[in-house]
């Protein structure tokens, strides 16, 4: 991982991914990830809204 994502991850409160929108669950630009059966907000966004963040930085 560059060194600037990393100092990027470290020193945010929320995920940086959550500036894109999740493509799994939905979730819009700013809203933690949600579960799709039940609505329960995740703590950490879903791996593929990270892997879309880390490609629209790329």
């Amino acid at each position: 991982m560059p060194d600037s994502l990393r100092n990027i991850l470290t020193t945010t409160v929320s995920h940086p991914a959550r500036q894109v929108p999740c493509p799994h669950c939905k979730a819009t630009v700013g809203k933690p990830c949600v579960l799709r059966t039940n609505g329960r907000t995740l703590p950490e966004p879903h791996h593929t809204r990270i892997a879309a963040w880390e490609q629209s930085t790329a």
